[in-house]
């Protein structure tokens, strides 16, 4: 059986079965080479310009690196486990996570990428693979064939081969609400996705020193147990301290690169450019067809905003649309007025946020209102003003991003992920609990809010004190 060598400045050599090279050369996996990783971060960090593609080899590898630690000598086990690796990510549409908060929710499809993965792994993925396998040699089939019986077992023919595959890699995604060790595996707290995702991301934006966790010690770390019948992931003691490095990684990430506020004013308008060309560019329709779902691209939705504006498109959203990318491909972001990051614990903090996002504005508006009425010199100022008085509602957008945290147990909980020490086996919080020194480390979630104005009038605003100076009262309404 011939394996292939995919070079890579992470892991330096990936590996890659015959099963597994049929698989990436179908259009549904070669189409996340066009898919950004980080979208909005690029335009902070000029090199995370990295894309779904080479993060999900990365995923593949280290889904490897754990199947030959916790299932030795499993060769079927090692080839779902990689596939789930390669292909977790399938159901990501253009800008990814934009998409999801945007685009997914517009077409009524509440799973997002996470439904859709399994839509193509079943609908569409064993046609293509097909169609990838009789293009080739006579003997490249036969070591993918070779490679399919031991992953599967007995097929009566490809299509079944193939039908009992991605039913196969489909289960180990459904093993979240129970914590399976499988999935824990691909998208657990330390699982393969997140491993590399802090590695590369890391390594892409120049931000190397936050990508500095283990994982070979990690993984090494690893194992099995079995607790109430079920079988979990754990993870010995003495590898606490590179589990700490790894997440305390991830925190930097997101505080720096992630949710710096330059990147996501960029994801903020990307969302934006997809909200007005949804309906201009019939994306409900072609979501919903799996074969013209899988022609979006990053690019894609660019150059056709581009192409109907200048071919006369009277639509009013698409006009807005592209005067919004044409602001982003110039780097004309919106700015941040305010942002305010405050930790809370026992309630979720996005509804907390959310509720000081709007008394800000609310504070802003009234001493808007109050400058105003009081009379301002200033032509130019009061012309400002006015305006910004008059499209208030249009020209603030709040963003309140996922919460930060460095450790917390809730996660591990969750996800059904144990620590073993010594010769016990506990949950993470009684082990926090335990060792006095972690709990200094894990921290109540953290909510960032900050408002954008989407054009520049951050002086003549600051100049006549529009902007709240003081704290504002965390009011929660719901």
């Amino acid at each position: 059986m011939k394996y292939k060598v995919s070079r890579d400045p992470i892991y330096s050599e990936i590996f890659i079965s015959p099963l597994e090279r049929v698989i990436i050369d179908t259009k549904p996996v070669q189409r996340l080479r066009f898919l950004s990783q980080l979208t909005g971060a690029a335009m902070v960090y000029p090199g995370a310009s990295h894309t779904r593609f080479a993060h999900s080899l990365g995923v593949m590898h280290v889904s490897g690196m754990y199947s030959d630690h916790l299932f030795p000598g499993d060769i079927s086990k090692k080839r779902i486990l990689r596939l789930a690796g390669l292909l977790h990510d399938i159901g990501h549409g253009p800008f990814s996570h934009q998409f999801d908060d945007v685009v997914y929710p517009l077409a009524g499809i509440k799973g997002g990428h996470d439904e859709y993965r399994e839509r193509i792994l079943l609908e569409l993925m064993p046609e293509h693979v097909k169609t990838e396998f009789d293009n080739l040699r006579e003997d490249e089939k036969k070591d993918v064939l070779e490679d399919l019986e031991n992953t599967v077992g007995s097929f009566e023919d490809m299509e079944d081969g193939l039908k009992k595959l991605f039913e196969e890699v489909v289960e180990v995604f459904k093993g979240e609400d129970e914590g399976t060790v499988e999935f824990n595996i691909i998208q657990g707290p330390l699982g393969a996705d997140r491993i590399d995702f802090i590695l590369r991301d890391s390594y892409s934006s120049g931000t190397r020193t936050f990508g500095t966790g283990a994982p070979d010690r990690i993984i090494r770390n690893s194992l099995i147990v079995e607790k109430d019948g079920k079988k979990l992931l754990c993870y010995r003691n003495k590898a606490m301290d590179d589990i700490y490095t790894a997440l305390f990684g991830r925190f930097m990430m997101y505080k720096n690169v992630y949710f710096h506020k330059t990147s996501r004013a960029a994801d903020l308008m990307i969302q934006e450019v997809l909200r007005l060309s949804f309906k201009p560019l019939s994306l409900s329709k072609r979501v919903s067809n799996l074969e013209e779902f899988v022609d979006l691209t990053d690019m894609t939705i660019f150059e056709e905003i581009k192409y109907l504006y200048r071919n006369g498109s009277d639509d009013e959203e698409l006009k807005k649309a592209h005067e919004t990318l044409q602001r982003l491909l110039k780097r004309d972001l919106w700015k941040v007025v305010m942002e305010m990051p405050f930790p809370i614990e026992g309630i979720d903090p996005a509804l907390v946020g959310k509720s000081i996002a709007r008394e800000a504005l609310e504070k802003m508006k009234e001493k808007l209102i109050e400058v105003l009425k009081n009379g301002v010199s200033d032509e130019n100022d009061l012309k400002d003003l006015k305006y910004i008085l008059e499209n208030f509602d249009d020209l603030f957008v709040v963003d309140t991003p996922y919460q930060l945290t460095l450790v917390h147990p809730d996660e591990f909980v969750q996800s059904r992920v144990l620590v073993f020490d010594g010769n016990e086996v506990m949950g993470f919080e009684e082990y926090v609990k335990r060792y006095p020194a972690y709990k200094l480390m894990t921290s109540n979630l953290i909510q960032i809010v900050r408002i954008y104005i989407k054009r520049d009038f951050r002086g003549v605003l600051k100049k006549y004190g529009v902007i709240p100076r003081e704290r504002i009262r965390m009011v929660t309404r719901w």
